[in-house]
């Protein structure tokens, strides 16, 4: 049995659940921001701010990839199949899920992560 296939309608709803997440971790981060513009705090969070710089880093690397692989996946289904004109509508769709899904994975585990230490 294969990899269950992404539409419109999981791209939407991970959208939405990032936007929730990401409330939640600028909620616990947006203090050690504003913190960090002395020097006693500067040194306190150090190591959050590094860490958050470097998960959006490895987010952006990890998306590209992973759309790369989504594209020449739907190539090779392309040159496997006859053409579909009506598959057309989900290949933008399943690029930008699996372009965002790295993203998705990383704030969620952010606002668990943080909203558990405090």
């Amino acid at each position: 049995m294969g990899k269950r296939r992404r539409n419109v309608f999981d791209l939407a709803t991970g959208l939405s659940l990032a936007s929730l997440h990401t409330g939640i971790t600028l909620f616990y981060r947006l203090p050690m921001l504003a913190a960090s513009f002395s020097t006693a705090g500067k040194e306190r969070h150090a190591r959050e701010l590094n860490r958050m710089v470097g998960e959006k880093a490895g987010a952006i690397i990890d998306g590209a990839f992973d759309a790369q692989k989504e594209i020449l996946r739907l190539a090779a289904n392309v040159m496997r199949r006859p053409f579909d004109l009506a598959a057309m509508t989900q290949t933008s769709t399943s690029i930008a899920d699996a372009a965002l899904r790295p993203a998705f994975r990383r704030v969620k585990a952010n606002s668990r992560r943080l909203s558990k230490s405090r």
